[in-house]
């Protein structure tokens, strides 16, 4: 059949209506993006603007820079803290709002958003505030429970102050978590916990044979975007810390901002920047083939136990 020139039109026509949008997105990110790329090759700072190519200088002085080895020891640190403590209150907080016992639970799931509606400054200000060895209301609880001990200022010590912007990032993160667990799990087949129940299985049972099997991929979805999260996060440590003291929260994040907007050497900060990608991307990768692994591996088992 010969086709028209209204029909060739008509089908180009979707193609025409994503052109601004492709256009777009190329301005805004693809370009940005290319450009951090070109000058991490460069010597570009801002008392250099007739920055020069220098090839893989940047890239070979980040990686014997000890500083940077430091920051990524922190970035660890800070992220498998961070991305533990968020999976295991996000996804207890879902089983108590999937409570039959809990009434108005969507009241719950409102009043849980709103850590995560406001913003990292602002919740970095307040946690600070909260935990100031001056007038923090955490502080004196802490001080009543004989968990620090008189006059101890937790943001001058290199391991309290972590784990106070990880209970700070915690806080904020871990209601969609929740919500995210939440929605899994009200899919399970209430059929399910009913044999169960009629076979005898007590509730630690049910949890590590039926729920936990069930809400497994939704968990470990967001156990990867809580790792990126928190690998990228800087607005928290930022406001909280900006990296003290001496250097103990530096993360990679924080070393970059400070190596772009306070040392002004743009071409350092795009390199450490293609290095976190590189390391994002890798380890996201390998995170996404952690599910078809224990798919595997739970196939095998079952075989194992029809034989």
């Amino acid at each position: 059949m010969k086709k028209t020139k209204y029909s060739v039109q008509r089908g180009a026509l979707p193609y025409l209506l994503v052109v601004p949008g492709v256009v777009l997105l190329c301005v805004l990110m693809f370009y940005p993006f290319l450009r951090n790329i070109l000058y991490s090759f460069t010597n570009y700072k801002m008392s250099n603007p007739n920055y020069t190519y220098i090839g893989m200088g940047n890239y070979w002085e980040a990686l014997t820079n000890q500083e940077f080895r430091n920051a990524l020891i922190n970035t660890l640190v800070w992220v498998v803290l961070n991305t533990v403590c968020m999976i295991f209150v996000g996804v207890l907080g879902a089983f108590v709002m999937n409570s039959r016992q809990i009434r108005c639970a969507v009241i719950l799931e409102v009043v849980l958003l709103l850590p995560w509606v406001l913003p990292e400054a602002i919740t970095g200000y307040t946690w600070k505030l909260l935990l100031s060895y001056q007038s923090g209301i955490y502080y004196k609880l802490l001080l009543a429970l004989h968990l620090i001990p008189g006059n101890y200022d937790l943001f001058a010590h290199g391991m309290t102050a972590m784990l106070a912007c990880v209970a700070a990032n915690v806080w904020r993160s871990f209601p969609l978590i929740s919500l995210m667990t939440l929605a899994k799990l009200r899919a399970l087949p209430a059929e399910r916990i009913e044999a169960a129940a009629l076979d005898g299985a007590n509730r630690l049972q049910m949890f590590l044979y039926i729920e936990l099997p069930f809400i497994r991929p939704a968990v470990l979805t967001v156990g990867v975007l809580c790792f990126i999260w928190t690998f990228n996060a800087y607005g928290i440590i930022g406001v909280m810390t900006n990296g003290g003291p001496a250097k103990a929260t530096e993360v990679a994040s924080v070393l970059m901002q400070k190596s772009a907007f306070q040392f002004y050497d743009y071409s350092m900060a795009s390199a450490y920047a293609v290095l976190i990608l590189v390391i994002l991307v890798a380890v996201v990768v390998g995170l996404k083939s952690l599910p078809k692994l224990l798919s595997r591996r739970d196939n095998k088992e079952e075989d194992i136990d029809v034989l």
